[in-house]
């Protein structure tokens, strides 16, 4: 059998360990007395308010629709505009020039709208919140919609 050098297999040993322990493999941190691995993370929103172009009012039954192109593989996230023309869309993923599309969905019960699209600005996105240990908190980005009021007949 042919012997092992042993000043080889130390200093392989001791690079590897250098190595692991720089990439984070033999470390964790508590926070609360609780270990945590991994690093920070918060959620992600839009939000925003739909209204009409010309009279500034708030809309009510607006589709607002944040669609991922197929090879990104996530759900689409839509939400319906409330009373006072807000709208949010929980956990969503952020990434540059997806449409979002404002879709008027009721029919003529608020008047009928022509749909919009628009592209979020992820740059803008205001941290809220926060949480204790990884859990950061929320990062909303703001879109507010202007729609066109269309006439029935057209």
């Amino acid at each position: 059998m042919k012997k092992i050098y042993r000043p080889l297999i130390k200093g392989t040993n001791w690079a590897l360990a250098g190595l692991m322990s720089l990439l984070g493999f033999s470390r964790c941190d508590t926070f609360g007395g609780e270990v945590m691995y991994g690093v920070p993370w918060a959620s992600q929103a839009i939000q925003g308010k739909v209204t009409d172009k010309a009279t500034k009012e708030p809309i009510q039954g607006i589709e607002v629709r944040l669609v991922y192109p197929p090879h990104l593989s996530f759900p689409p996230s839509e939400s319906v505009t409330d009373l006072n023309g807000d709208f949010k869309l929980p956990d969503v993923v952020f990434v540059d020039s997806i449409p979002l599309i404002a879709t008027d969905i009721d029919g003529e019960k608020n008047g009928l709208y022509r749909a919009d699209t628009i592209y979020v600005d992820y740059g803008n996105a205001k941290h809220i919140g926060g949480g204790n240990g990884w859990f950061q908190g929320e990062l909303v980005a703001t879109a507010d919609f202007q729609l066109e009021a269309v006439a029935p007949d057209e």
